[in-house]
């Protein structure tokens, strides 16, 4: 190799772990700003929402009602502290698409529940059953969003914690909330939602 060919391959070789880091720390960024659509989204939903005289009230623990924020807790220890594993760039950027579209779907999810969106398992006056839009596909697509979103943020940030945490709470927390406001729904609706369950599966879409 000849001098100049071996100054531009030091060069070259000298970058890779800076590109690679600003890589990480852009996937990162991205993760992090497809979560904050949806807390932009709960945030503007409880504003229109406004406050409404309760028509039937959860008798669920505080910590399965304010599950909304609190799913939340490892991604953000998680984006905190790294404790990585390492994948290829390939599976982190299909990791990003996961996480973003899992966003909008959640997001899509909320805004569709309108003035009906609560972080607590409450029925409020007004409160409507939404079965159309991505309540079509599964009764719970906020849930499947949130779940399908950690798993693409545990591979856009090559993250062993979020890996660990998403499995072993942010999945048997989920189950945990849905059987809870599903209770609430049938108490509220009754037979419209028993044909909605009947109808459309739980989390998993095309389950039946």
């Amino acid at each position: 190799m000849d001098e100049h060919a071996h100054r531009v391959y030091s060069r070259g070789s000298a970058s890779w772990p800076q590109n690679a880091l600003m890589d990480d720390r852009a996937l990162r960024i991205g993760v992090l700003l497809a979560a904050h659509v949806i807390f932009l989204s709960a945030a503007a939903l409880r504003i229109i929402r406004g406050q409404r005289r309760h028509l039937l009230r959860s008798r669920a623990a505080w910590w399965l009602q304010y599950y909304p924020p609190l799913v939340w807790l490892p991604f953000v220890v998680a984006y905190v502290v790294p404790l990585t594993i390492e994948l290829a760039y390939g599976l982190q950027l299909a990791g990003v698409v996961l996480a973003v579209g899992s966003a909008l779907f959640a997001a899509w999810a909320m805004w569709s529940l309108g003035r009906s969106y609560g972080i607590r398992m409450d029925l409020f006056e007004g409160h409507r059953l939404v079965t159309e839009g991505p309540y079509r596909v599964v009764r719970h697509p906020m849930y499947l969003g949130i779940l399908s979103f950690h798993i693409g943020a545990t591979f856009a940030m090559q993250s062993l914690l979020l890996l660990a945490a998403t499995a072993l709470y942010v999945v048997p927390f989920t189950a945990v909330r849905i059987v809870a406001e599903e209770r609430v729904l049938l108490q509220g609706f009754g037979e419209a939602y028993g044909a909605f369950v009947r109808r459309v599966p739980t989390l998993v879409p095309f389950a039946r």
